[in-house]
């Protein structure tokens, strides 16, 4: 029996048979950290490593939890510890500046890849723990053991010209790249003979300077070895159109070989057809299928189209795509959860109004697939009856293809303009990201609550093309704004919603919360409420930002980024140009991205405001929501409210236990007061 409790982390071995937990048990002084390797309900080997080093990395960008193919060892990310140097050598170490990972990963700036390695004998069992040291000046994740062991891949992240580490959290254009590493040696009868802590390596870096690249990933078929990552141009837009490249590594590597992506972008994709790759940050731990034993795997990972995630199947031989998407009319959003290698894939799929369900994906001989659902949640009757009473579509808005809606609504209609609910638009944030037809309980919570949300996917939004992300690049606070505008408006139109007091607000957090100051400054006459989560408000304050370059990009400003040459780049021009320097905000560049702000229509909103802050935000300082709220304070019309809550210790996306529940029952208590108003404050 396997205690689950404190496991942050786990994975499986390549045979399936073997399972590495990384566990840390809360204690009064500190945790203790446990790297645990099971055979199958077995515990094989055990150590704990609390004074080794500091927090396990579990996170998207930098984690790694990997077995070696022999299944005799096992690479994870952790913190390293501070190194100890004697004060008269440097009488200020305490103090010294080290730059972070930023939102999601506050704190965490050592990440050190650690090797585990056990063997287990008549003698008993031999169990060794070693950290790696690279030479190289990138930050290394996502690791992984090369088919014969002998090399590791990972994900590098690099510091800019000026000594940041760019927030990576949601932004994919970083200075990233793949890298191979070379240890001087990974048998454990080595390790335990070299005097030396750390086991030194050297480094090559296997992608180009202008791209952004991550989560490797290794195939093997017909005795031939494929090293896959996902790539992304680097700087521009956070997130856009994802790329997959490959590299052949069955003997020497050679990174010339390294040409045209496998899957690349697509700028304006026809209606319905495949408009790019959108994936998570990662792929699946075991990304692939062996569906013919005549023909190469297919790699098989869920993608944003349109406003749904679709489960495609990509032919690692030639690129092609396939939605592997049911056809029936439904709104399921799709995730990947991972495969059996061969045949089969788990996935979990839900609709605006239908929670998780999981589902099995079987290919047959000829190659088609069937699903299967393995598991539905059992919801309380009362429950089932008032999901059953509201219904979700998804609304193009005329002549702005290719933005659309997603509308949570009730299921009976009104008789008449009276019974017509009141709308809360929720633009998502980013701005490159999209919302999409999943289940979300807040937003099924407020529909319950007899409201009806729009969900507009506005320019710049991911799945509809790569042209559509970066239109919105330099008309930030324009187009995104005019799409939502339009969006309310359509749905009037249509008799979902109606305009008057107390029948449209607008709520959002970050982006989100960007536009929901653009429409209520700009279109005052509109929305009588609104609430805004971590808001940009005057994106001319950099303050403690940990993605500089958003208020730069966005705004149609130059920030360039990119990473170190490669191998390759480095031979054909040894003597490169220094890297360009990161712009200044100057009164300029300031006034310009000032007049784009929600802050330059403060003056007009009329409407009530609840704003809801985190005071321990990397992303968005907690001041550009604290200052709108004082701008609005001191001009606020009769009859409205201003308010303001503040959670300590909470960032950026405001997502803990407390902090869930007030943010969304406050925002529901003021919508319900603002339903009650008879008419909006007078100019």
């Amino acid at each position: 029996m396997q205690d689950v409790g404190d496991e942050i982390a786990y994975t499986y071995s390549p045979s399936r048979t073997r399972r590495a937990v990384l566990r840390e048990v809360k204690s009064d002084k500190k945790p203790k950290r446990f790297v645990e390797i099971w055979n199958q309900s077995a515990l094989e080997v055990c150590l704990e490593v609390t004074e080794r080093h500091s927090a396990f990395y579990t996170d998207d960008h930098v984690a790694t939890l990997s077995f070696s193919p022999a299944e005799t060892s096992l690479i994870y990310m952790a913190e390293s510890n501070s190194p100890i140097v004697p004060m008269e050598d440097d009488p200020y170490k305490k103090f010294r500046y080290t730059p972070q990972f930023g939102e999601g990963i506050a704190g965490k700036c050592r990440p050190t890849i650690f090797l585990f390695c056990w063997k287990n004998g008549p003698g008993g069992h031999v169990r060794v723990l070693t950290s790696l040291s690279v030479t190289s000046e990138a930050l290394f994740g996502q690791v992984i053991f090369s088919p014969r062991g002998d090399v590791l891949y990972a994900t590098g992240y690099e510091y800019t010209s000026d000594h940041r580490l760019l927030g990576i959290k949601h932004c994919l254009n970083r200075p990233s790249g793949i890298w191979e590493l070379t240890p001087s040696f990974l048998s454990i009868d080595d390790i335990l003979s070299n005097e030396s802590k750390a086991l030194k390596c050297s480094a090559r870096k296997l992608t180009s300077s202008h791209l952004s690249c991550r989560s490797p990933r290794i195939f093997s078929y017909d005795g031939k070895s494929t090293l896959l990552w996902l790539s992304h141009p680097s700087g521009g837009a956070h997130a856009a159109t994802s790329l997959i490249y490959s590299l052949d590594i069955t003997s020497q590597v050679d990174a010339r070989k390294i040409t045209a992506p496998l899957v690349d972008s697509v700028l304006k994709p026809e209606q319905g057809a495949f408009p790019g790759l959108y994936p998570d940050p990662n792929l699946s731990t075991y990304p692939t299928l062996q569906l013919y034993k005549s023909s190469a795997p297919y790699l098989i990972t869920h993608s944003i189209w349109g406003s749904r995630t679709t489960v495609l199947l990509i032919s690692t031989a030639d690129g092609t795509v396939k939605d592997l998407t049911p056809e029936d009319g439904s709104l399921y959003s799709w995730k990947v959860l991972n495969t059996d290698g061969q045949t089969r894939v788990v996935c979990s799929r839900s609709t605006p109004i239908s929670p998780h369900e999981l589902v099995l994906g079987e290919f047959s001989k000829t190659g088609e697939i069937s699903w299967r659902v393995l598991h539905k949640p059992t919801l309380p009757p009362r429950l089932e009856e008032e999901l059953s009473n509201i219904r979700a579509s998804v609304i193009p808005i005329p002549e702005r293809y290719p933005i659309e809606t997603i509308v949570i609504q009730s299921a009976v209609a009104p008789q008449n303009e009276s019974e017509i609910r009141p709308c809360i638009t929720i633009p998502h944030g980013g701005p490159h990201g999209t919302t999409t037809t999943a289940f979300n309980p807040a937003n099924v919570a407020l529909a319950l609550e007899q409201y009806t949300l729009s969900l507009p996917n506005y320019t710049g939004s991911l799945g509809f093309g790569e042209s559509t992300v970066r239109a919105l690049l330099g008309n930030c606070g324009t187009l995104d704004v005019e799409d939502c505008i339009a969006s309310t408006r359509y749905l009037i139109k249509l008799g979902i919603s109606v305009e008057g007091p107390g029948k449209q607000f607008v709520m959002g957090g970050s982006h989100g919360g960007f536009l929901t100051g653009h429409l209520i400054g700009q279109y005052p006459e509109m929305f009588s409420a609104a609430v805004t989560r971590n808001p940009v408000m005057s994106a001319g304050e950099l303050s403690s930002t940990d993605i500089p370059d958003w208020y730069f990009s966005e705004f149609g400003e130059s920030y360039p980024i990119y990473s170190s040459p490669s191998v390759v780049e480095l031979e054909q021009h040894p003597h490169r140009a220094p890297r360009q320097a990161p712009p200044l905000m100057t009164p300029e560049v300031y006034t310009r991205v000032y007049r784009a702000s929600p802050i330059a229509y403060v003056g007009s909103v009329r409407a009530s405001v609840l704003l809801l802050v985190g005071a321990a935000d990397l992303r968005v300082a907690p001041t550009q929501g604290i200052e709108y709220y004082h701008a609005l304070k001191q001009r606020a019309r009769e009859g409205t409210r201003i308010e303001m809550l503040v959670f300590d210790g909470e960032s950026h996306p405001l997502e803990g236990v407390e902090a869930s529940r007030v943010g969304w029952q406050a925002a529901r208590d003021f919508f319900k007061w603002a339903e009650t108003l008879v008419q909006l404050p007078t100019k």
